[in-house]
């Protein structure tokens, strides 16, 4: 039998309805599960802006799925331009992953994997810290970034972003709980032109608690430590959004905390998207799952 997909509607405690696509393969789920004794499911979020179709990795879930671990990807409400001018607020969105743990335990699964990439990475390292489960087997990170207020400083700091990252904070500290919520452009945050590739948008509500100074949900770095579980993070060697030294301190955080499972696969070559280094990005998670989980 192939690898399915089902996309599933999950309710969120406050209402919200969000979208998830649930990858297996039945038969070797099964036989997995003769071999282990266990059921386990992977629950992923992809990074900032995502979508079924973009800022995801799409060549991730049907290769777990023939591994035997059924994967549901989610869409959260960070998903889109939720980061942007939506309702991009890390805290806010522990309820969505709450809401897949929820759907994958309905479906009999009595172990988890949680999985992320990118900013999702951020998400799910928030959500071990804050929200430690007795079922869940491992953190899988891909691409986690130290810290996404660090990194928009130091964007900042880079191209000459205007306004700058210490100027907006300042101005944005004292209006980003304002009613009606207002966007701005910050030109030359993500590189060295005015064109808006280089360019982000926001409203200040987002910015603030998702890059903001005081974001520390969204700073993988300050919740890492809370993390028992075996902890895998997966990092190209050419990656210039997220760079290497990131996943080294990010380790280095966790093992101080007293965390002794914790693990870096790099990726030689691999840029963020991991793009024509899948097959390698997929041996090194598909070990380390046989391991954890």
């Amino acid at each position: 039998m192939a690898v399915t997909r089902d996309l599933v509607t999950l309710a969120t405690a406050d209402g919200l309805e969000l979208d998830a696509l649930f990858h297996q393969d039945v038969r070797l789920a099964r036989a997995r599960e003769r071999r282990t004794g266990r059921r386990t499911a992977i629950v992923h979020v992809h990074g900032i802006m995502g979508n079924f179709l973009v800022g995801t990795l799409r060549f991730l879930p049907a290769p777990l799925a023939r591994e035997g671990f059924p994967t549901l990807v989610i869409e959260t409400r960070l998903a889109n331009v939720g980061q942007l001018f939506g309702q991009g607020i890390f805290s806010d969105a522990l309820i969505d992953l709450d809401a897949a743990l929820d759907w994958v335990r309905d479906q009999g699964y009595d172990q988890v994997i949680l999985s992320g990439y990118s900013s999702g990475a951020t998400l799910v390292t928030l959500h071990a810290a804050a929200r430690p489960l007795e079922e869940c087997r491992g953190l899988l990170c891909l691409g986690n970034p130290w810290g996404l207020p660090q990194a928009a400083e130091r964007r900042s700091e880079k191209y000459g972003a205007q306004p700058g990252y210490w100027e907006l904070a300042e101005e944005v500290r004292r209006t980003a709980d304002e009613v009606p919520d207002r966007v701005f452009v910050v030109a030359r945050s993500r590189g060295p032109t005015r064109r808006p590739r280089d360019s982000e948008v926001y409203t200040r509500r987002t910015w603030w608690h998702s890059r903001g100074p005081e974001a520390v949900e969204a700073m993988a770095c300050r919740q890492i430590g809370q993390v028992t579980t075996p902890v895998l993070l997966v990092q190209g060697t050419a990656d210039f959004v997220v760079e290497p030294w990131e996943a080294l301190e990010l380790a280095r955080v966790a093992r101080e905390a007293g965390n002794d499972d914790v693990e870096i696969a790099w990726v030689e070559g691999a840029e963020h998207s991991f793009a024509g280094h899948e097959m390698a990005t997929l041996a090194v998670v598909a070990r380390w799952l046989k391991r954890v989980a």
